[in-house]
């Protein structure tokens, strides 16, 4: 049991760590948030309050949710089979995120171009923005997994000896 609530903290934390990195980068003077509207705008007032605070919170949830499911199956599979299942767990819900936020962003703002011929250009950097985020954040996800199986790891076997 020490072992379950170990690797879900290890996660917690490791989520306010990557989760940090959004808040810094929204609330500091980047063209990082000029990204993000790209990807959904939602209006002056909602972007850094999304983009800063609830986007980072939502990562920290998905952290602790991915942990929770692979903490029952972190005795039975290797060191690198879980990083991989913890960062796939992540990464891929933050990829489906984007793109869903992305979409309802379309949906509700509608999509505005002068001309014609800019919609697909447009479409495109906006998801080629949304893949180098995912990507920012698969690597981000890696690492921290590296760290939190292996600080897990070294728990159970402490638990172990015990």
């Amino acid at each position: 049991m020490e072992q379950k609530t170990s690797i879900r903290k290890d996660s917690i934390i490791a989520g306010f760590f990557v989760g940090s990195i959004f808040p810094l980068l929204i609330f500091s003077k980047s063209y990082f948030f000029d990204l993000c509207i790209q990807i959904c705008d939602f209006g002056i007032f909602w972007n850094p309050i999304f983009w800063g605070i609830l986007f980072p919170l939502f990562i920290v949830f998905l952290f602790w949710s991915t942990a929770k499911k692979i903490s029952f199956s972190l005795n039975q599979i290797t060191y690198f089979k879980a990083c991989s299942q913890f960062s796939f767990g992540v990464s891929s819900k933050i990829i489906l995120a984007l793109f869903t936020l992305y979409i309802i962003g379309k949906f509700i703002n509608g999509i505005s171009a002068p001309l014609r011929s800019q919609f697909p250009d447009q479409i495109i950097f906006s998801i080629l923005t949304i893949l180098f985020l995912s990507f920012v954040l698969m690597v981000l996800t890696f690492i921290s997994s590296l760290i939190i199986v292996k600080l897990s790891q070294n728990s159970q076997s402490l638990n172990q000896t015990k």
